[in-house]
């Protein structure tokens, strides 16, 4: 019965983060990307805030480390989502979700600059088809520059969530998931209040589609997400679970064709498909495999 939970659990966590990005999109159609990242992160954090007393996290957390968790998710959370939503105003949310599936080999690449991890071969050869893959997905694309645009600043964001994911290891390894997922969340909500003018004159205006979209996005993806996939790390190996991560830019292009009729071309697809192989062939032959857990919707605090 527990397995089936557990199952049950993943399954929902890759539709909610893969949902995300479609959410993303949907969002864009009436608010500004920072103003949608404040919106979607206030939902989240008093949603959090109500159910963190609940949660059987035992381990009490040093304020020190509390702190900086928040400053930390001014970086995990705010920046990630603010490019990731700048990004997506060009960008098809399937597209999107393959770039940010490259934050594996992003974290795998700093770990082997700052962390002194040691790399081999097959490595090198995984970061290379990844890069390849990008290259095609770009190419398929028939990038102009709006769109080359939103791809490099869809880049910069996995980028930013793999700093925090190498930044966030040491909390990992101290305390459970959702309690590191939840500061980093708070923090990451009061690095965005800048944009809390924007929000309140757009929100006003906003469809009602737009609005539930962002209260979607904080609840399900956000905050619900994080908590499943908590649930699950606590019943499953880490290395395991990481595997269905690669998963979600598939769903999430799913997704995308329903419910935004987004077709992307062949060779696109076979682009991001290539991308993701190298990333999985790159982070699968490591000693510690790297996970990425999408910040969204997104993908570091395991992101993997």
């Amino acid at each position: 019965m527990q397995s089936i939970l557990v199952n049950a659990l993943l399954s929902l966590t890759i539709l909610l983060w893969s949902s995300a990005y479609v959410g993303i999109r949907i969002g864009l159609t009436a608010f500004t990307p920072g103003s949608l990242a404040l919106f979607r992160f206030l939902v989240a954090s008093l949603f959090m805030i109500i159910i963190y007393p609940i949660l059987t996290i035992k381990k009490p957390m040093f304020w020190s480390h509390r702190i900086r968790l928040i400053l930390l998710g001014a970086i995990g959370i705010g920046i990630y989502n603010i490019a990731l939503n700048m990004g997506e105003l060009t960008v098809s949310a399937g597209v999107a979700s393959f770039i940010v599936g490259l934050m594996p080999i992003l974290t795998l690449i700093l770990s082997l600059l700052f962390l002194n991890e040691r790399a081999n071969q097959r490595m090198y050869l995984g970061i290379a088809i990844s890069l390849a893959g990008l290259v095609l997905m770009a190419w398929a694309e028939n990038a102009n520059a709006s769109v080359m645009y939103g791809m490099l600043i869809i880049l910069l964001s996995a980028l930013t969530g793999a700093v925090f994911t190498v930044m966030l290891k040491q909390y990992l390894a101290l305390y459970h998931p959702v309690a590191v997922a939840a500061w980093a969340m708070w923090g990451g909500m009061l690095s965005l209040l800048f944009f809390a003018p924007a929000l309140w004159r757009e929100i006003h205006v906003a469809s009602f589609t737009a609005n539930a979209a962002a209260v979607y996005l904080g609840i399900f993806p956000a905050a619900l997400g994080y908590i499943a996939w908590g649930y699950v790390l606590n019943f499953m190996p880490v290395s395991r679970a990481a595997l269905f991560l690669y998963t979600l830019p598939l769903v999430s292009t799913l997704i995308g064709f329903v419910l935004l009729h987004e077709e992307p071309t062949l060779l696109s697809l076979s682009g991001g498909f290539i991308a993701l192989i190298g990333a999985l062939l790159a982070s699968t032959l490591r000693e510690k495999p790297v996970m990425a857990l999408p910040i969204h919707g997104d993908k570091e605090l395991a992101r993997g």
